[in-house]
């Protein structure tokens, strides 16, 4: 069973194959100790969207294998556009809306996969703040990343990237 309501995975990078996905959702799952599958696939239909249940069990996420011929409709889409989609979600839907996860280009060759949070929405402009957390650890950096916690975590990220010499892949911040 799962302690919470399943997270959306976007895939925006081409290179990222269904064999990809599955390892990830996989690994995600066991980073989790086995408690539940939080990630949903996402693609572009609300119709696959996990529903809200009247049962006090929370829906799951997708559980891989996923089919062979799985094509990411999100690919080449930017992260906001995948944030714009799923704040668009029915009311009946029990994704997270203001948090995300996505792989993108970096993810495959990292072992990566972005924590994504709505920052601000303003009509039609939302503005995104993300950072990198290994695939294995995802589902346990979503789950305890609300409010400031995502702050600290981005910071982390970013003083850890700037320690080591290695390219920071977040936006968050400003930090100093």
């Amino acid at each position: 069973m799962s302690l919470q309501a399943p997270f959306a995975l976007f895939v925006t990078a081409k290179d990222i194959d269904v064999d990809n996905i599955n390892n990830g959702l996989r690994r995600a799952w066991e980073g989790n100790y086995r408690g539940g599958w939080q990630l949903w696939l996402a693609t572009d239909s609300y119709d696959d969207i996990p529903k809200a249940r009247n049962d006090n069990e929370l829906p799951t996420g997708t559980e891989p294998p996923i089919s062979d011929t799985f094509t990411s409709p999100w690919v080449g889409k930017s992260l906001e556009d995948c944030a714009k989609w799923l704040q668009q979600a029915p009311a009946d839907s029990a994704v997270h809306r203001d948090y995300f996860t996505a792989m993108n280009e970096f993810s495959k060759k990292d072992d990566t996969v972005l924590v994504c949070r709505v920052k601000s929405k303003d009509g039609d402009k939302i503005e995104l703040e993300y950072f990198p957390q290994p695939t294995d650890k995802i589902v346990m950096e979503m789950a305890t990343n609300g409010g400031l916690k995502f702050d600290e975590k981005a910071q982390n990220y970013q003083r850890s990237r700037m320690k080591d010499g290695k390219p920071d892949r977040s936006k968050a911040g400003p930090y100093q």
